[in-house]
């Protein structure tokens, strides 16, 4: 097969222990907690509306958040139990956003589901977008957005391609690559509902060749399905991220300020695919998903995690701490953030949570920009960090937009790269946030 890649990029080093070695072999273990403390906010769109109060008993799946919009999901019971409170609480954004706690009760009683069919070809094609809807699936692979509007094409656009994101290539994550070994049939049979939802022919599985065992069983289950292949890419970071797999995988760029589907392409994480599997044929909407727990931590593992899951709870299944960690943080060590304390719940988008020690996370003092170029190298994007962080430096919105810093993918590689320890990255991510905010007042 083909071994295509990304301009740019770097190959972040992992230490053996407690990186992406650590869990790659350790297959998904279900885990259920004691309580589940649901946030009613995704991170971007409009929150969605509790329908519960304290006292209420709830099953498992029922809507207990309802949406606010198009780009808004409903949310549901991860557990069944008793709702122990309706309240707002700091998360993981700039303010307090609305939360339910429910204590498990352990009896997983759920609520009465209505698949749509018993196989793909059984199912209505006009119905799959609003069930996707209706289930509360959002991209898996750490954005978030919410599936049914990445699917619903806008007039005058057309979808030719749909990409499954199976590159995981980001530090320490390995849910994907064990869910690709353990459930590919989920995986392809939500492709090919998405395709069927929007009357694409061609669907391709993309996975990096760091990952073999999962081409090779990828690749067994596509076998003799019309429009579908598996493709390899050449492992390189940030491969994972949405406009550079495109690049990589089709040869389209996306534009400047544009959407994969300007290019005629859709792309969905593999986890996406197996939630819009079993939304579509089992009638489950999303209440769990693949983490990795990593870091130092005793047994570093793979866990399906119902959403909502205390990270303490989680670093318990793993046997506790190694040592007491520096910092913690949900998702890679790449892009992920990091979490003010382990009584923090997971959400739809934590793939992964990893225990630092001080010696790997604790911040090294910043020196002056040498000028050696390595930022300019690795950008993905094809951008000039130095020069955006100058211009961001000097708190001008206006100007720090006009150089482009809007299409900074946050990948962090110039941060990787930089000799100087120049903590780019922050800085730009900061800036788009107040870009962002500014662009919401002035409306």
């Amino acid at each position: 097969m083909p071994k295509n890649s990304i301009r740019g990029g770097v190959h972040p080093l992992e230490r053996q222990q407690g990186g992406k070695a650590s869990t790659s072999n350790t297959p998904i273990q279900p885990y259920a907690p004691s309580v589940v403390e649901l946030s009613m906010s995704l991170f971007l769109g409009k929150p969605s509306t509790p329908v519960v109060k304290a006292g209420d008993h709830v099953k498992l799946g029922q809507v207990i958040g309802e949406s606010g919009g198009f780009v808004s999901l409903p949310v549901h019971a991860s557990v069944s139990g008793e709702v122990v409170s309706v309240r707002p609480k700091m998360m993981m954004m700039d303010q307090p956003e609305m939360t339910v706690t429910i204590r498990n009760d352990m009896q997983d009683e759920w609520v009465e589901l209505t698949p749509l069919g018993k196989n793909v070809e059984s199912v209505d094609p006009a119905a799959i977008i609003p069930a996707i809807q209706a289930a509360g699936i959002c991209g898996l692979g750490g954005a978030a957005f919410p599936t049914h509007v990445k699917l619903t094409i806008p007039a005058g656009k057309t979808c030719e391609t749909i990409i499954i994101n199976g590159a995981e290539c980001e530090t320490h994550v390995t849910a994907d690559h064990r869910l690709m070994l353990e459930s590919p049939e989920r995986i392809v049979q939500g492709l090919r509902l998405a395709m069927r939802a929007t009357n694409v022919n061609k669907g391709i599985i993309a996975i990096e060749d760091n990952k073999k065992d999962a081409i090779a069983t990828m690749q067994k289950a596509v076998a003799g399905l019309e429009g579908l292949s598996v493709v390899s890419l050449r492992a390189k970071y940030p491969q994972g991220s949405e406009k550079q797999l495109i690049q990589a995988v089709t040869g389209r760029e996306v534009p400047s300020k544009g959407l994969p589907i300007d290019v005629g392409v859709v792309v969905l994480n593999a986890g996406t695919a197996a939630a819009i599997s079993d939304a579509i044929l089992l009638g489950r909407p999303l209440i769990e998903r693949v983490t990795t727990v990593a870091g130092c931590v005793k047994t570093p593992g793979n866990f399906l995690v119902r959403i909502g899951t205390p990270v303490s709870e989680l670093i318990e299944a793993c046997g506790g701490y190694t040592e007491e960690p520096y910092r913690m943080i949900m998702g890679g060590c790449m892009t992920g953030l990091c979490v003010p304390d382990a009584a923090m719940p997971t959400g739809k988008r934590t793939n992964c949570v990893v225990a630092l020690t001080e010696k790997e996370a604790k911040a090294q003092e910043e020196g002056p920009c040498i000028r050696c170029g390595r930022c300019l190298d690795v950008c993905p994007m094809g951008l000039q960090p130095y020069r955006m962080r100058n211009i961001c430096d000097q708190g001008d919105l206006k100007k720090a937009e006009a150089c482009d810093v809007m299409e900074c993918v946050v990948c962090g590689c110039c941060t990787y790269i930089c000799p100087a320890r120049r903590q780019l990255t922050s800085v730009f991510k900061n800036t788009k946030d107040a870009i962002a905010r500014e662009a919401r007042r002035a409306k």
